[in-house]
């Protein structure tokens, strides 16, 4: 599926997206063109996400921003507290390596893409590379974030994620932002069902990226909508 796979070393975040490379969210933003959906931007839950990841992934180049009010950096701090008590979650800092930006070749279309998964871990015994990925939500309970994962496309990047860099799993840590921030686990295996959806969604998209058949794609993209809406 890809090749030519290079791990870039160093990169800052701002580094890794001047890359002329398609990511995920290039893909997440050819769909919404293409589905004509104009969402304007929310500059502080952009500054909240980017500070999160950086207050649990990199805690030593974490500064509280200054575009949020004192409520959301409350928050911001009790989350990263709640990630860092988890046990699990705890290993995994512990072991993963963070942030660090990967290219490809993607075989079928000729594209060179980009990945910065927030963890990569790889188990010592065997090799076997597990991506961690870790979101912040507003939903209720577990079985909600679950049904989340289709919704906001979480399942197309674990499969680009995971086909990239040959990885074995994809875990989803959810972060709840309301009290008692619970933390929920959903482990993707690389040959799960939701997978091989995901699999579909960034395989059609990287096709339409390349050709520009952005006609074929609407339709496309719409029928699948209408088949969710049911």
């Amino acid at each position: 599926m890809f090749h030519t796979l290079t791990a870039h070393h160093g990169l800052t975040q701002a580094q890794h997206r001047a890359l002329p490379y398609v990511s995920n969210t290039d893909l997440s933003n050819l769909k919404n063109e293409v589905l004509g959906l104009t969402r304007p931007g929310n500059p502080q839950a952009l500054i909240f996400g980017v500070a999160f990841h950086e207050a649990v992934l990199e805690p030593h180049r974490y500064t509280a921003p200054q575009g949020l009010p004192p409520a959301q950096l409350r928050l911001l701090d009790n989350l990263a507290a709640a990630v860092r008590r988890q046990r699990y979650c705890r290993d995994l800092l512990y072991r993963g390596t963070a942030e660090l930006t990967h290219t490809a070749v993607h075989a079928e279309t000729g594209l060179s893409v980009k990945i910065r998964p927030d963890l990569l871990v790889v188990t010592p015994r065997l090799g076997r590379k597990v991506l961690v990925d870790f979101k912040t939500t507003s939903c209720r309970d577990y079985a909600q974030f679950v049904a989340t994962i289709e919704q906001y496309d979480y399942d197309r990047q674990a499969a680009f994620y995971t086909d990239v860099l040959g990885a074995d799993r994809f875990l989803i840590v959810g972060v709840q932002k309301k009290a008692p921030h619970d933390i929920w686990l959903v482990e993707l295996s690389a040959d799960a069902d939701t997978m091989a959806q995901g699999r579909k969604k960034y395989s059609r998209l990287l096709r339409a990226y390349a050709a520009q058949d952005y006609p074929a794609l609407s339709e496309k993209l719409s029928t699948e909508q209408t088949v969710q809406v049911q």
